[in-house]
């Protein structure tokens, strides 16, 4: 019986999601002719949908360490990646302001990549690497500029839920640009919708947010190290 129920739900969340993300994008772009910073306007939008997303989700999420966010300075926000709802969760209670950086294959999709752009989000091409170099350089100017950039340096989402293991460059911006790195670890969402499935699951997700790691004076090696260990230890505490 709950599995009918949880296939019902996910159909009308799922419509929900397509209402109102059209509904949304003619709002924000009639918003954003009268605005002097377009991207935020959209990524103002962006935070809006997703908190109404999830209150609708039936997902009810924890969050801890919210006092370990800095907001007088950029940072690169990294955080473990168990589901596609991440993004979801992470705009709807992370208050900083930031800007993702996702695959590129989502921007390739109709009205919501283009979306994604006008917000001054970022594609990445995983399989060029002289692509993906180009692009860390160009959001470690982004983030000296003062924007405050979220990745997931697992570069995919996990297939069993552990934590798998981080890309060698994906730090690298925060080493280029001298910002501290923000540890998150995401705890419950795998449950919600495992890779391979559409149907939403009503879960607890625990967002538990460490202390800023500093960059300066650590080899990349020092830093990939302290940050993973840190969601480590994170993902392993109580809800």
């Amino acid at each position: 019986m709950q599995k009918i129920i949880n296939s019902l739900h996910s159909i009308f969340f799922y419509l929900f999601v397509a209402v109102t993300f059209l509904v949304g994008m003619l709002i924000t772009m009639a918003a954003a002719l009268f605005s002097k910073d377009k991207e935020r306007t959209f990524q103002n939008a962006a935070r809006i949908w997703a908190k109404l997303l999830a209150r609708i989700s039936r997902i009810k999420v924890k969050v801890e360490g919210m006092e370990n966010l800095p907001h007088n300075q950029p940072v690169v926000l990294a955080a473990n990646h168990q589901s596609a709802a991440d993004i979801l969760i992470l705009l709807a209670y992370i208050p900083t302001y930031f800007k993702f950086v996702a695959k590129r294959e989502l921007f390739k999709v109709p009205l919501f990549g283009s979306y994604l752009r006008l917000a001054g989000y970022i594609p990445i091409d995983r399989q060029s690497n002289l692509k993906a170099h180009k692009t860390l350089y160009d959001i470690s100017k982004l983030i000296r500029a003062g924007d405050s950039i979220l990745i997931f340096p697992e570069g995919t989402r996990t297939r069993t839920g552990e934590l798998g293991p981080f890309k060698r460059g994906s730090l690298v911006i925060a080493q280029q640009a001298g910002v501290p790195v923000v540890p998150i670890a995401i705890s419950g969402s795998f449950n919600i919708m495992p890779k391979g499935t559409r149907v939403i699951n009503p879960t607890k997700v625990k967002l538990s947010i460490g202390e800023p790691i500093p960059v300066e004076h650590h080899s990349m090696e020092e830093i990939l190290n302290r940050v993973r260990s840190k969601i480590t230890s994170m993902l392993k505490e109580d809800f």
